[in-house]
Protein backbone atom coordinates (compact mmCIF):
# COMPACT_ATOMS: atom_id res chain seq x y z
CA UNK A 1 0.00 0.00 0.00
CA UNK A 2 1.56 3.57 -1.05
CA UNK A 3 2.19 5.94 1.69
CA UNK A 4 -0.18 8.35 0.24
CA UNK A 5 -3.00 6.26 0.31
CA UNK A 6 -3.55 6.76 3.87
CA UNK A 7 -2.38 9.66 6.21
CA UNK A 8 -1.67 9.10 10.23
CA UNK A 9 -2.41 11.80 12.31
CA UNK A 10 -3.20 12.92 15.64
CA UNK A 11 -6.64 14.49 17.15
CA UNK A 12 -6.32 17.23 19.79
CA UNK A 13 -6.92 14.21 22.49
CA UNK A 14 -3.92 12.29 21.57
CA UNK A 15 -6.21 9.35 20.04
CA UNK A 16 -4.77 7.91 17.12
CA UNK A 17 -7.25 7.81 13.77
CA UNK A 18 -6.93 7.46 10.07
CA UNK A 19 -8.07 10.05 7.62
CA UNK A 20 -8.88 8.74 4.28
CA UNK A 21 -8.13 9.76 0.93
CA UNK A 22 -11.39 9.81 -1.14
CA UNK A 23 -10.07 6.65 -2.93
CA UNK A 24 -10.42 4.77 0.27
CA UNK A 25 -13.83 6.25 1.58
CA UNK A 26 -15.84 3.49 0.19
CA UNK A 27 -13.74 0.95 1.96
CA UNK A 28 -15.17 2.00 5.12
CA UNK A 29 -18.46 2.64 4.07
CA UNK A 30 -18.95 -1.02 3.19
CA UNK A 31 -16.96 -1.87 6.27
CA UNK A 32 -19.46 -0.53 8.29
CA UNK A 33 -22.65 -1.73 5.86
CA UNK A 34 -21.19 -5.37 6.14
CA UNK A 35 -20.10 -5.17 10.12
CA UNK A 36 -17.05 -6.89 8.69
CA UNK A 37 -15.12 -6.57 12.09
CA UNK A 38 -15.59 -9.47 14.48
CA UNK A 39 -17.82 -8.54 17.93
CA UNK A 40 -14.95 -10.75 19.94
CA UNK A 41 -12.52 -7.95 19.17
CA UNK A 42 -13.16 -4.63 20.55
CA UNK A 43 -12.51 -1.50 18.54
CA UNK A 44 -10.23 0.35 21.96
CA UNK A 45 -8.05 -3.23 21.46
CA UNK A 46 -7.41 -3.11 17.68
CA UNK A 47 -4.10 -1.32 16.18
CA UNK A 48 -3.67 1.06 13.57
CA UNK A 49 -2.44 -1.65 11.33
CA UNK A 50 -4.95 -4.45 11.64
CA UNK A 51 -7.74 -1.26 11.15
CA UNK A 52 -6.13 -0.89 7.94
CA UNK A 53 -6.04 -4.53 7.18
CA UNK A 54 -9.83 -4.61 7.76
CA UNK A 55 -11.08 -2.01 5.39
CA UNK A 56 -8.82 -3.00 2.49
CA UNK A 57 -9.81 -7.16 3.22
CA UNK A 58 -13.48 -6.65 3.78
CA UNK A 59 -14.37 -10.56 4.64
CA UNK A 60 -16.86 -12.64 2.53
CA UNK A 61 -20.61 -11.10 3.22
CA UNK A 62 -23.59 -10.62 1.08
CA UNK A 63 -25.33 -7.43 0.46
CA UNK A 64 -28.96 -6.65 1.05
CA UNK A 65 -28.75 -4.22 -2.06
CA UNK A 66 -27.66 -7.02 -4.52
CA UNK A 67 -30.74 -8.86 -6.24
CA UNK A 68 -28.25 -11.45 -6.30
CA UNK A 69 -25.43 -13.70 -3.57
CA UNK A 70 -22.22 -12.01 -3.61
CA UNK A 71 -19.56 -13.93 -1.55
CA UNK A 72 -16.12 -11.82 -1.27
CA UNK A 73 -13.42 -13.65 -1.23
CA UNK A 74 -10.51 -12.48 1.02
CA UNK A 75 -7.93 -10.13 -0.79
CA UNK A 76 -5.03 -11.84 -1.87
CA UNK A 77 -1.65 -10.54 0.51
CA UNK A 78 0.59 -11.69 -1.53
CA UNK A 79 2.09 -9.29 -4.20
CA UNK A 80 2.68 -11.48 -6.27
CA UNK A 81 0.38 -13.20 -9.24
CA UNK A 82 -0.45 -16.95 -9.29
CA UNK A 83 1.64 -17.33 -13.08
CA UNK A 84 4.68 -15.87 -11.01
CA UNK A 85 3.79 -18.34 -7.81
CA UNK A 86 3.76 -21.30 -10.32
CA UNK A 87 6.87 -20.03 -12.48
CA UNK A 88 8.77 -20.16 -8.84
CA UNK A 89 7.57 -23.54 -8.13
CA UNK A 90 5.23 -22.33 -5.02
CA UNK A 91 2.57 -23.59 -6.96
CA UNK A 92 2.18 -27.30 -8.38
CA UNK A 93 -1.49 -27.52 -9.17
CA UNK A 94 -2.25 -26.78 -12.06
CA UNK A 95 -5.86 -25.93 -11.26
CA UNK A 96 -4.69 -23.18 -8.55
CA UNK A 97 -3.09 -21.91 -11.94
CA UNK A 98 -6.11 -22.27 -14.61
CA UNK A 99 -8.92 -20.86 -12.14
CA UNK A 100 -7.92 -17.15 -12.08
CA UNK A 101 -7.53 -17.26 -15.53
CA UNK A 102 -10.97 -18.94 -16.23
CA UNK A 103 -12.07 -16.53 -14.12
CA UNK A 104 -10.74 -13.35 -16.06
CA UNK A 105 -12.93 -14.75 -18.94
CA UNK A 106 -16.55 -14.22 -17.00
CA UNK A 107 -17.52 -17.85 -17.28
CA UNK A 108 -21.36 -17.16 -16.62
CA UNK A 109 -21.50 -14.04 -18.94
CA UNK A 110 -19.44 -16.15 -21.66
CA UNK A 111 -21.50 -18.94 -21.49
CA UNK A 112 -24.92 -16.78 -22.34
CA UNK A 113 -23.17 -15.51 -25.60
CA UNK A 114 -22.05 -18.78 -26.57
CA UNK A 115 -25.48 -19.74 -26.08
CA UNK A 116 -27.15 -16.93 -27.53
CA UNK A 117 -25.21 -17.66 -31.19
CA UNK A 118 -25.69 -21.51 -31.02
CA UNK A 119 -29.27 -20.88 -30.68
CA UNK A 120 -29.40 -18.28 -33.42
CA UNK A 121 -27.53 -20.38 -35.62
CA UNK A 122 -30.36 -23.35 -34.73
CA UNK A 123 -32.85 -20.65 -35.57
CA UNK A 124 -31.30 -19.82 -39.31
CA UNK A 125 -32.54 -22.10 -42.47
CA UNK A 126 -29.09 -23.16 -43.41
CA UNK A 127 -28.10 -26.79 -43.40
CA UNK A 128 -26.49 -28.06 -40.48
CA UNK A 129 -22.35 -28.43 -40.72
CA UNK A 130 -21.28 -30.43 -37.31
CA UNK A 131 -18.08 -29.11 -37.79
CA UNK A 132 -18.66 -25.19 -38.43
CA UNK A 133 -20.99 -25.62 -35.26
CA UNK A 134 -18.13 -26.92 -33.06
CA UNK A 135 -16.18 -24.04 -34.47
CA UNK A 136 -18.31 -21.30 -33.63
CA UNK A 137 -18.88 -22.65 -29.85
CA UNK A 138 -14.84 -23.23 -29.43
CA UNK A 139 -14.38 -19.38 -31.68
CA UNK A 140 -17.26 -17.31 -29.60
CA UNK A 141 -16.20 -18.64 -26.50
CA UNK A 142 -12.59 -17.24 -26.95
CA UNK A 143 -13.39 -14.34 -28.47
CA UNK A 144 -15.73 -13.51 -25.89
CA UNK A 145 -13.16 -14.23 -22.85
CA UNK A 146 -10.83 -12.03 -24.53
CA UNK A 147 -12.88 -9.24 -24.22
CA UNK A 148 -13.91 -9.82 -21.12
CA UNK A 149 -10.36 -10.34 -20.03
CA UNK A 150 -9.43 -7.05 -21.27
CA UNK A 151 -12.07 -5.19 -19.70
CA UNK A 152 -10.73 -6.46 -16.22
CA UNK A 153 -7.43 -5.63 -16.90
CA UNK A 154 -8.43 -1.76 -17.81
CA UNK A 155 -10.18 -1.59 -14.23
CA UNK A 156 -8.88 -3.02 -11.63
CA UNK A 157 -8.80 0.20 -9.64
CA UNK A 158 -12.77 0.82 -10.05
CA UNK A 159 -13.79 -2.65 -9.47
CA UNK A 160 -11.91 -2.55 -6.31
CA UNK A 161 -14.70 0.11 -5.21
CA UNK A 162 -17.40 -2.23 -5.81
CA UNK A 163 -18.62 -5.60 -3.55
CA UNK A 164 -20.11 -6.95 -6.99
CA UNK A 165 -16.30 -6.82 -8.05
CA UNK A 166 -14.45 -6.63 -5.69
CA UNK A 167 -13.13 -10.42 -6.00
CA UNK A 168 -12.58 -10.11 -9.27
CA UNK A 169 -8.74 -11.82 -10.30
CA UNK A 170 -7.10 -8.85 -11.57
CA UNK A 171 -8.15 -7.02 -8.21
CA UNK A 172 -7.02 -8.86 -5.24
CA UNK A 173 -3.78 -9.31 -7.75
CA UNK A 174 -3.79 -13.24 -8.43
CA UNK A 175 -3.62 -11.60 -12.14
CA UNK A 176 -1.41 -8.80 -13.18
CA UNK A 177 -3.31 -6.70 -15.54
CA UNK A 178 -0.35 -7.16 -18.25
CA UNK A 179 -0.89 -10.65 -17.49
CA UNK A 180 -4.40 -10.21 -18.48
CA UNK A 181 -3.84 -8.71 -21.60
CA UNK A 182 -1.12 -11.18 -22.52
CA UNK A 183 -3.98 -13.83 -22.03
CA UNK A 184 -6.51 -11.87 -23.96
CA UNK A 185 -4.25 -11.37 -26.53
CA UNK A 186 -3.67 -15.47 -26.73
CA UNK A 187 -7.59 -16.02 -26.28
CA UNK A 188 -8.56 -13.43 -28.54
CA UNK A 189 -6.16 -14.16 -31.60
CA UNK A 190 -7.18 -17.73 -31.55
CA UNK A 191 -10.80 -17.29 -31.46
CA UNK A 192 -10.77 -15.09 -34.81
CA UNK A 193 -8.90 -17.35 -36.35
CA UNK A 194 -10.66 -20.38 -35.53
CA UNK A 195 -13.89 -18.74 -36.31
CA UNK A 196 -12.04 -17.30 -39.66
CA UNK A 197 -10.88 -20.79 -40.48
CA UNK A 198 -13.63 -22.77 -39.19
CA UNK A 199 -16.15 -20.61 -40.11
CA UNK A 200 -16.39 -17.84 -42.41
CA UNK A 201 -14.77 -14.36 -42.50
CA UNK A 202 -17.86 -12.88 -41.84
CA UNK A 203 -18.11 -14.46 -38.48
CA UNK A 204 -14.31 -13.70 -37.63
CA UNK A 205 -15.35 -10.14 -38.38
CA UNK A 206 -18.51 -10.10 -36.33
CA UNK A 207 -16.39 -11.64 -33.31
CA UNK A 208 -13.25 -9.11 -33.65
CA UNK A 209 -15.88 -6.25 -33.80
CA UNK A 210 -17.04 -7.17 -30.54
CA UNK A 211 -14.15 -7.44 -28.66
CA UNK A 212 -12.88 -3.99 -29.52
CA UNK A 213 -16.40 -2.60 -29.22
CA UNK A 214 -16.76 -4.51 -25.41
CA UNK A 215 -13.07 -4.03 -24.38
CA UNK A 216 -12.02 -0.31 -25.46
CA UNK A 217 -15.43 1.46 -26.69
CA UNK A 218 -18.04 0.42 -23.95
CA UNK A 219 -15.16 -0.12 -21.03
CA UNK A 220 -14.51 3.42 -22.08
CA UNK A 221 -17.67 5.15 -22.22
CA UNK A 222 -19.02 3.62 -18.58
CA UNK A 223 -16.79 6.46 -16.72
CA UNK A 224 -18.05 9.17 -19.40
CA UNK A 225 -21.83 8.54 -20.76
CA UNK A 226 -24.48 7.11 -19.79
CA UNK A 227 -24.47 5.79 -23.83
CA UNK A 228 -22.25 3.38 -22.30
CA UNK A 229 -25.54 0.92 -21.66
CA UNK A 230 -26.89 1.52 -25.35
CA UNK A 231 -23.14 0.68 -26.67
CA UNK A 232 -23.16 -2.57 -24.40
CA UNK A 233 -26.56 -3.55 -25.47
CA UNK A 234 -24.81 -3.60 -29.35
CA UNK A 235 -22.12 -5.76 -28.10
CA UNK A 236 -25.06 -8.43 -26.60
CA UNK A 237 -26.74 -8.39 -30.08
CA UNK A 238 -23.83 -8.99 -32.53
CA UNK A 239 -23.19 -12.86 -31.05
CA UNK A 240 -26.74 -14.10 -32.52
CA UNK A 241 -25.83 -12.15 -35.86
CA UNK A 242 -22.68 -14.74 -35.46
CA UNK A 243 -24.39 -17.77 -35.33
CA UNK A 244 -27.20 -16.69 -37.91
CA UNK A 245 -24.11 -16.18 -40.27
CA UNK A 246 -22.16 -19.13 -40.02
CA UNK A 247 -24.78 -21.19 -42.52
CA UNK A 248 -26.83 -18.47 -43.70
CA UNK A 249 -27.93 -14.85 -45.08
CA UNK A 250 -27.39 -11.98 -42.66
CA UNK A 251 -29.69 -10.42 -45.43
CA UNK A 252 -32.30 -12.63 -44.18
CA UNK A 253 -34.69 -10.25 -41.59
CA UNK A 254 -34.99 -12.99 -38.93
CA UNK A 255 -31.31 -12.56 -38.39
CA UNK A 256 -31.97 -9.10 -36.81
CA UNK A 257 -34.95 -10.02 -35.55
CA UNK A 258 -32.42 -12.28 -32.78
CA UNK A 259 -30.01 -9.65 -32.62
CA UNK A 260 -33.06 -6.91 -31.78
CA UNK A 261 -34.57 -9.55 -29.28
CA UNK A 262 -30.84 -9.80 -27.62
CA UNK A 263 -30.44 -6.06 -27.77
CA UNK A 264 -33.96 -5.03 -26.40
CA UNK A 265 -33.95 -8.07 -23.56
CA UNK A 266 -30.29 -6.08 -21.99
CA UNK A 267 -32.12 -3.00 -20.92
CA UNK A 268 -34.72 -4.28 -18.38
CA UNK A 269 -31.92 -6.87 -16.99
CA UNK A 270 -29.17 -4.20 -16.62
CA UNK A 271 -31.01 -0.71 -15.99
CA UNK A 272 -32.81 -2.66 -12.64
CA UNK A 273 -29.68 -4.25 -11.32
CA UNK A 274 -27.83 -1.26 -11.70
CA UNK A 275 -30.66 0.59 -9.82
CA UNK A 276 -29.62 -1.51 -6.54
CA UNK A 277 -26.22 -1.08 -6.61
CA UNK A 278 -26.08 2.56 -8.23
CA UNK A 279 -24.52 4.10 -5.22
CA UNK A 280 -21.29 2.01 -5.97
CA UNK A 281 -21.14 2.54 -9.70
CA UNK A 282 -21.17 6.53 -8.74
CA UNK A 283 -18.65 5.95 -5.88
CA UNK A 284 -16.61 3.92 -8.80
CA UNK A 285 -16.74 6.48 -11.27
CA UNK A 286 -19.15 5.01 -13.34
CA UNK A 287 -22.04 6.92 -15.33
CA UNK A 288 -24.98 4.88 -14.99
CA UNK A 289 -28.52 6.02 -16.20
CA UNK A 290 -29.60 4.71 -12.52
CA UNK A 291 -28.14 7.44 -10.66
CA UNK A 292 -27.49 10.21 -13.53
CA UNK A 293 -31.59 10.06 -14.42
CA UNK A 294 -33.27 7.81 -12.40
CA UNK A 295 -36.95 7.90 -14.11
CA UNK A 296 -35.21 7.68 -17.36
CA UNK A 297 -33.66 4.36 -16.29
CA UNK A 298 -36.66 3.06 -15.32
CA UNK A 299 -38.17 4.46 -18.67
CA UNK A 300 -36.27 2.67 -20.62
CA UNK A 301 -36.52 -0.70 -18.93
CA UNK A 302 -39.99 -0.53 -19.36
CA UNK A 303 -40.08 0.62 -23.35
CA UNK A 304 -37.61 -2.10 -23.78
CA UNK A 305 -39.96 -4.66 -22.28
CA UNK A 306 -42.86 -3.69 -24.46
CA UNK A 307 -40.50 -4.00 -27.66
CA UNK A 308 -40.71 -7.66 -27.35
CA UNK A 309 -43.90 -7.95 -28.40
CA UNK A 310 -43.58 -6.82 -31.90
CA UNK A 311 -40.08 -8.47 -31.81
CA UNK A 312 -41.51 -11.99 -31.46
CA UNK A 313 -44.57 -11.10 -34.05
CA UNK A 314 -41.56 -10.39 -36.32
CA UNK A 315 -39.48 -14.19 -36.10
CA UNK A 316 -43.24 -15.30 -36.91
CA UNK A 317 -43.65 -12.70 -39.56
CA UNK A 318 -40.42 -13.69 -40.95
CA UNK A 319 -40.53 -17.26 -40.82
CA UNK A 320 -38.12 -18.17 -38.30
CA UNK A 321 -41.09 -19.28 -35.54
CA UNK A 322 -44.57 -20.99 -36.23
CA UNK A 323 -47.57 -18.76 -34.92
CA UNK A 324 -47.93 -20.27 -31.57
CA UNK A 325 -44.18 -19.09 -30.95
CA UNK A 326 -46.86 -15.17 -30.66
CA UNK A 327 -48.75 -16.67 -28.14
CA UNK A 328 -46.14 -18.33 -25.96
CA UNK A 329 -43.77 -15.64 -26.01
CA UNK A 330 -46.07 -13.14 -24.73
CA UNK A 331 -46.61 -14.89 -21.36
CA UNK A 332 -43.30 -14.21 -20.82
CA UNK A 333 -43.37 -10.67 -22.80
CA UNK A 334 -46.61 -9.64 -20.58
CA UNK A 335 -44.73 -10.66 -17.10
CA UNK A 336 -41.35 -8.83 -17.98
CA UNK A 337 -43.24 -6.10 -18.97
CA UNK A 338 -45.79 -5.89 -15.79
CA UNK A 339 -42.73 -5.88 -13.54
CA UNK A 340 -40.97 -2.71 -15.32
CA UNK A 341 -44.32 -1.33 -15.38
CA UNK A 342 -44.63 -1.15 -11.82
CA UNK A 343 -40.62 -0.04 -11.31
CA UNK A 344 -41.42 2.78 -13.91
CA UNK A 345 -44.57 3.76 -12.36
CA UNK A 346 -43.14 3.99 -8.84
CA UNK A 347 -40.14 5.98 -9.72
CA UNK A 348 -42.26 8.39 -11.93
CA UNK A 349 -43.99 9.05 -8.38
CA UNK A 350 -40.54 8.94 -6.28
CA UNK A 351 -39.13 11.59 -9.04
CA UNK A 352 -42.08 13.89 -9.19
CA UNK A 353 -41.56 17.48 -9.12
CA UNK A 354 -44.53 17.28 -6.36
CA UNK A 355 -42.25 14.40 -4.41
CA UNK A 356 -39.47 16.04 -4.98
CA UNK A 357 -40.20 19.67 -3.57
CA UNK A 358 -41.64 18.07 -0.55
CA UNK A 359 -38.42 16.63 0.71
CA UNK A 360 -38.16 13.77 -1.69
CA UNK A 361 -39.31 9.99 -1.66
CA UNK A 362 -39.79 8.62 1.27
CA UNK A 363 -38.20 5.22 2.81
CA UNK A 364 -41.58 3.11 1.86
CA UNK A 365 -41.42 4.57 -1.36
CA UNK A 366 -37.63 3.89 -2.11
CA UNK A 367 -38.07 0.47 -0.83
CA UNK A 368 -40.98 -0.12 -3.50
CA UNK A 369 -38.79 1.04 -6.22
CA UNK A 370 -36.16 -1.67 -4.92
CA UNK A 371 -38.92 -4.50 -4.89
CA UNK A 372 -40.00 -3.67 -8.29
CA UNK A 373 -36.44 -4.00 -9.76
CA UNK A 374 -35.57 -6.94 -8.27
CA UNK A 375 -38.62 -8.26 -9.72
CA UNK A 376 -38.01 -6.85 -13.01
CA UNK A 377 -34.15 -8.50 -12.88
CA UNK A 378 -35.35 -11.89 -11.78
CA UNK A 379 -37.83 -12.06 -15.07
CA UNK A 380 -35.04 -11.18 -17.42
CA UNK A 381 -33.01 -13.72 -15.80
CA UNK A 382 -35.88 -16.53 -16.52
CA UNK A 383 -37.38 -14.44 -19.45
CA UNK A 384 -34.20 -15.27 -22.43
CA UNK A 385 -33.32 -18.48 -21.54
CA UNK A 386 -37.15 -20.07 -21.79
CA UNK A 387 -37.80 -17.51 -24.87
CA UNK A 388 -35.26 -18.91 -26.28
CA UNK A 389 -35.73 -22.13 -25.71
CA UNK A 390 -39.38 -21.27 -27.18
CA UNK A 391 -38.09 -20.22 -30.34
CA UNK A 392 -36.03 -23.44 -30.91
CA UNK A 393 -39.12 -25.44 -30.34
CA UNK A 394 -41.05 -23.19 -32.52
CA UNK A 395 -39.12 -22.95 -35.54
CA UNK A 396 -40.39 -22.74 -38.72
CA UNK A 397 -40.89 -26.60 -40.25
CA UNK A 398 -39.31 -27.89 -37.16
CA UNK A 399 -42.03 -30.38 -36.64
CA UNK A 400 -42.82 -31.10 -40.64
CA UNK A 401 -40.62 -34.49 -40.23
CA UNK A 402 -43.35 -36.01 -38.00
CA UNK A 403 -46.66 -34.13 -39.51
CA UNK A 404 -45.51 -32.77 -43.04
CA UNK A 405 -44.13 -33.35 -45.94
CA UNK A 406 -41.80 -36.62 -45.95
CA UNK A 407 -39.89 -34.99 -49.23
CA UNK A 408 -39.65 -31.60 -47.59
CA UNK A 409 -36.16 -30.88 -47.09
CA UNK A 410 -34.54 -31.49 -43.60
CA UNK A 411 -34.32 -28.89 -41.64
CA UNK A 412 -31.39 -28.68 -38.52
CA UNK A 413 -32.58 -29.43 -35.09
Amino acid sequence: MSGNSLNFSKKQNNSSCLRFTPNYRFAAITRSLTSGTSSSQSPSSASPVSKVSNICHPPAQANAHIPFQVKLKDQKKDTRSVLELYQQGEIKNLKQLFNPYMALTKPNLTFLIMLSSICSYTLAPGSADVSKFVFLTIGTLLASGAANAINMGREPNFDSQMVRTSARPVVTGLVKPHEAFKFAAITGTLGCSILYLGVNPIVAALGATNIVLYSWLYTSLKRKSILNTWVGAIVGAIPPLMGWATCSSLADPGAWCLALLLYAWQFPHFNTLSHNIKDEYKRAGYVMTAFVNPKLNARVALRYSLLMFPICFAMVYYGVCDSYFVFDSSILNAWMSYTSFKFWLQQRHNYSSKVLQSGGPSTNDINMANVWAKKTFWSSIWHLPIVMILAMLHKKGQWDRFFGDPNQEELKP
